[in-house]
């Protein structure tokens, strides 16, 4: 193993470890952390602040390696000129749903607020709204990032299919 192979092997690694640390964390957040703020809520504002200035520095963090990390990782993959289409789609949308996950994430990271609904507003109109608010925020990111996860086994597969032929 040459030192080239070791630079890619430790850039892999940072690139592995700063997805996971973000994803993973966000994932911590919402099925663990603030389902423990909601049983404690005298504590838990400031709790949530102090934990929500930390968790944006590790992201933040996490968004410049990842930068780094990929642009490298992109262009050794593409020299070889051995990908075909399908591995060059699936980079694609893999960089389009980065991008809006670092958009997101260095944004407001606020959900779509909506105003209360009414008792006697429709069912739909309630599981609608619901959804809604599942899908925003903190949720949005934690969805993007488990699809990233998802295009980045994609592309070792399509890759090592390239490579194979």
């Amino acid at each position: 193993m040459g030192v080239n192979d070791v630079f890619l092997l430790v850039v892999r690694w940072l690139h592995l470890v700063s997805a996971a640390a973000w994803v993973g964390g966000s994932l911590f957040y919402l099925i663990v952390f603030r389902p423990a703020l909601r049983k404690s809520p005298d504590a838990s504002r400031a709790i949530n602040a102090a934990a929500a200035s930390e968790f944006r520095a590790l992201v933040d963090t996490c968004i410049l390696v990842l930068l780094a990390t990929g642009i490298i990782l992109t262009f050794n993959r593409l020299t070889p000129g051995v990908i075909g289409v399908p591995y060059a789609a699936t980079l694609a949308l893999k960089i389009v749903l980065s991008l809006w996950m670092f958009f997101l994430a260095r944004g407001r990271r606020r959900r779509i607020v909506f105003p209360d609904t009414s008792q006697d507003s429709p069912s739909g109109d309630t599981r609608v709204r619901k959804f809604a608010r599942a899908i925003s925020g903190y949720n949005s990111i934690i969805i993007l990032g488990i699809v990233v996860f998802l295009l980045a086994d994609l592309l070792k597969v399509l890759f090592e299919i390239a490579v194979s032929k």
